[in-house]
């Protein structure tokens, strides 16, 4: 598997299925600003909730051929199984497709995600354990605290100066690392003083 982070902002999705794990994965779908499009006969409060206010589109129907012609990603959330592989069989190979009840039919694969400003990490076990992730991700959340939003903002900062300014390759991958040194993301004096004091 290659893990990649996708711009789904306008891509249209369709999920087949509007019980609870179809909700949680709209949930996500929709801080990402996806186009999203549910088929289910039946969907849950929050779901139909979406669709008054009209940020998903429904289609109360059972799922039929055909349905994931224009998806850009498509997710098989159904609870039967013949119905879930009746989607995955409907989708081209250049679509992604995720069935939520066989990794083995699915091209990708949802990860635990950690969004903390400017870090993103997610984590995966290719469908193995996802509440083995969910539980990496708490314990990373547990030692992630405020200070590494102005420390990024400092990583961007001095490596754009340094990779302008500095022409020597051996001088550049040093500040580079130095840039690691835990005395900087704790201090702000510290950062300071790098960035008054790099030429």
């Amino acid at each position: 598997m290659y893990p990649i982070m996708v711009n789904l902002e306008n891509k249209q999705v369709v999920i087949i299925g509007g019980g609870k794990v179809a909700t949680q994965k709209t949930e996500k779908l929709l801080q990402q600003k996806a186009k999203i499009v549910v088929i289910s006969p039946e969907i849950t409060d929050k779901l139909n909730t979406y669709a008054v206010n009209g940020e998903i589109e429904w289609v109360k129907r059972p799922f039929k051929e055909g349905d994931t012609e224009n998806a850009f990603l498509v997710i098989a959330a159904t609870n039967e199984h013949h119905v879930n592989e009746q989607v995955k069989d409907g989708c081209l190979d250049n679509q992604l497709i995720n069935v939520v009840d066989s990794p083995i039919d699915s091209n990708f694969f949802n990860m635990a995600y950690l969004d903390h400003g400017m870090l993103k990490i997610a984590i995966s076990t290719e469908g193995a354990s996802p509440l083995l992730a969910k539980q990496i991700k708490q314990d990373i959340m547990s030692f992630l605290d405020d200070s590494y939003d102005d420390y990024l903002l400092f990583l961007q900062k001095a490596r754009q100066k340094i990779k302008t300014n500095v022409l020597d390759e051996k001088r550049k991958l040093f500040l580079l690392h130095e840039l690691l040194q835990d005395r900087f993301r704790k201090n702000e004096v510290e950062r300071e003083l790098f960035l008054e004091n790099l030429f």
